[in-house]
């Protein structure tokens, strides 16, 4: 009987021994830390990536007749800025974000980007100056053919007209707008072709001649007029094919820009920065409504 409790005390014993060397790895009876907020943040931003809401527009003109899906009036557009500001939000442009995921460089705690497309003529008579006056910054996708087309006929009409290369360059060099590639003559729907899609038929041989030929015309103008190099494409109508993800990673293009209306998350992956969707301004709602649909928030 006392060999049985002898035993006994002895499982015991090793029991407990057990039970404090597990205590000890886990840390019981430390004080529990709680982390901070800026701690919290830090580790969400690692980990989960950063929420970066991008901005899309298109067309500025006064004429509240043409308002619609793709035209908004100044009025519009600097409420828009306005409410941006004064929620503590902070524009950047596509240098930031390119910086942020392969250099380390942080990110404003509450990032967006106000994107343009098209290189209208309305975005230098009517946004430059708001971005001026309220120190914003802005991304414009050009059209090349329509900037060269522009730039010799000289035609500075607001309503029709395209940013030369001496508006470019202005704006440009006043660090508040980068100016990014959006094809040289692909955007439009003729010649069976939709934006930068493979046509029906058209060989990869084909296609990526006639992708590639196009895209550097309108790298190598702003090269020649800006002394800049775009890093990233947008492509005409959102429009894309298969295959075409290589084709510009190939070119040398670090990131790209769509028309899909989803949030983005910027991580330290540099595959993030392709395809970022965007929100479309359209006229007809107001900066609360337009806002509250990017996911922008109020506080």
């Amino acid at each position: 009987m006392k060999r049985i409790i002898c035993n006994w005390k002895k499982i015991l014993c090793g029991l407990l021994v057990v039970v404090l060397a597990i205590a000890l790895l886990l840390g019981w009876g430390r004080t529990k830390t709680i982390p901070t907020e800026a701690e919290v943040q830090s580790s969400t931003t690692e980990e989960e990536g950063v929420f970066v809401p991008i901005l899309m527009y298109h067309s500025i003109l006064k004429d509240t007749s043409k308002s619609g899906k793709y035209t908004v009036t100044p009025t519009t557009i600097e409420n828009d800025l306005l409410y941006l500001k004064e929620h503590g939000y902070t524009t950047i442009v596509m240098a930031d974000l390119i910086h942020y995921v392969y250099d380390d460089v942080p990110l404003p705690k509450k990032p967006v980007m106000i994107t343009l497309d098209d290189g209208y003529y309305n975005n230098y008579t009517y946004l430059f100056p708001l971005l001026q006056e309220h120190q914003m910054k802005a991304v414009i996708s050009i059209v090349g053919s329509y900037s060269q087309k522009f730039s010799e006929i000289d035609e500075p009409n607001p309503a029709y007209a395209y940013l030369t290369w001496n508006d470019i360059l202005e704006m440009s060099q006043s660090g508040l707008v980068e100016f990014q590639n959006h094809s040289y003559d692909m955007h439009h729907q003729g010649n069976g072709r939709k934006g930068t899609k493979r046509k029906w038929g058209e060989s990869d041989e084909e296609y990526r001649k006639n992708f590639e030929n196009d895209l550097q015309k309108t790298q190598d103008l702003l090269r020649q007029y800006t002394g800049s190099y775009p890093t990233t494409f947008t492509y005409p109508y959102g429009a894309s094919s298969k295959g075409s993800i290589d084709l510009i990673k190939e070119m040398g293009f670090l990131a790209s820009l769509s028309c899909y209306e989803h949030e983005n998350i910027i991580t330290k992956d540099p595959e993030c920065l392709y395809f970022l969707n965007r929100y479309n301004r359209p006229s007809g709602i107001s900066t609360e409504e337009f806002m509250k649909k990017a996911g922008i928030a109020e506080g």
